[in-house]
């Protein structure tokens, strides 16, 4: 199933077989493929108790079960290289580096890194409350133009480690939270190709 949203091409993964190439301002955001299996569902159900309420298809929203240095391992068994934004529980590769931690000053770690890299958030609908914003291996504070972005949007950011950042999406997504999460990788990796690139 595919969507158009002003003016973005974005693709339903449970239907996507292979990457599909959406339109992302001045970066390239592709979503990943789903997995070959279905999902199901981990709810328990009683022999006496049926909730009525409840979809049957509805599909078990991924979590991150492990990162690298050359990108993250989703719950489908899936290695996602580089960035990743994973928006009501769908992954989208992001092609974006972690912060120059060698950098002079705060402004200059994210030189490459502008609001632009978030605007799918302009698109997607409902919003998230929450975008945990995972920045590589450390913490470094995003720009002041990407905070004030995101809170126009009338998202709270929350900006930590990328490990750590993953840890709190899968901690509240299993709560039912409407978060987002945008994880830079922690090394400089290629999404398209998933080799290191130099910085």
């Amino acid at each position: 199933m595919r969507h158009t949203i002003a003016g973005f091409r974005l693709a339903s993964l449970t239907a996507a077989k292979s990457a599909q190439v959406v339109p992302h301002a001045s970066r390239l955001v592709r979503s990943v493929p789903a997995a070959s299996r279905p999902f199901s569902s981990t709810a328990r159900r009683s022999s006496n108790l049926t909730n009525i309420l409840a979809a049957e298809d509805d599909a078990v929203a991924l979590s991150i079960s492990k990162l690298t240095a050359r990108g993250f391992h989703l719950t489908d068994d899936l290695l996602v290289p580089g960035g990743l934004i994973i928006v009501d529980g769908k992954p989208f590769l992001w092609d974006v580096n972690p912060p120059n931690l060698k950098a002079p000053t705060l402004p200059e770690f994210w030189k490459d890194l502008d609001a632009d890299a978030f605007r799918i958030f302009e698109v997607v609908l409902p919003r998230p409350e929450i975008l945990l914003f995972g920045t590589g291996p450390s913490v470094v504070p995003p720009p002041k133009a990407i905070r004030e972005y995101i809170s126009s949007l009338g998202i709270q950011l929350d900006t930590m480690d990328s490990r750590n950042a993953a840890s709190t999406y899968n901690l509240l997504q299993e709560e039912g939270r409407k978060v987002a999460l945008a994880l830079c990788p922690n090394t400089n990796i290629d999404p398209r190709t998933g080799a290191a690139r130099s910085t």
